[in-house]
């Protein structure tokens, strides 16, 4: 009975830690709408965006995932500190991959995106259709995966089944470099 009164309890401190998130986030968002702002308030939004990303990690669908993935990698028959080291050798090329994808995007802000972000904001013309467009291809998806709608996507397997091969010779041949393009395209499709 006490662990139920336990699961209750942390469910109900995950609940308002949530809200709480969710509240301060777009509180940001009204506070500062629009970038160029004085260092202190920059660094304001810096901070609220580091936390947000750190609990963007520990969403339900992500984390599990990646915690499989890497226990995957491991041998279970080796000894204990061998599947240890190669679980944390594993682990630090996905970061790496996700860092490499981190900086590239904002390599490409520096160097020209930051006029193209600018003009798309979440009221423009612009951002409208993005959400109208990404918001519709996700129903549609969403649709599809409960069963209402009928879509078949096998007449896009030929178009990635060879880069599908690719990525399997990767991992069994070069299994640290397969884990860090890996890192890089999960956050790649995580981001898109």
């Amino acid at each position: 009975m006490t662990d139920d009164r336990d699961d209750r309890w942390r469910y109900s401190l995950l609940v308002v830690a949530t809200t709480v998130a969710g509240v301060g986030g777009y509180a940001g968002y009204v506070v500062y709408p629009r970038f160029g702002l004085p260092g202190i308030a920059g660094a304001a939004v810096l901070g609220l965006a580091a936390a947000a990303g750190f609990a963007a990690f520990f969403s339900p669908c992500s984390f599990p995932l990646l915690a499989a993935l890497l226990a995957r990698q491991t041998d279970s028959d080796a000894p204990r500190r061998a599947r240890l080291r190669r679980a944390v050798l594993f682990a630090t090329a996905l970061s790496v991959g996700a860092a490499t994808f981190v900086l590239t995007v904002g390599v490409a802000f520096a160097f020209g995106g930051r006029s193209l972000a600018a003009a798309v904001t979440f009221t423009s013309p612009s951002g409208r259709v993005i959400r109208a467009v990404v918001g519709s291809i996700l129903l549609v998806l969403g649709l599809a995966q409960t069963g209402r709608l009928q879509l078949n996507l096998r007449q896009l397997e030929p178009a990635v089944h060879d880069l599908l091969k690719r990525q399997a010779r990767l991992r069994r041949e070069r299994p640290v470099v397969g884990m860090a393009v890996f890192g890089f395209g999960y956050l790649g499709a995580g981001f898109g």
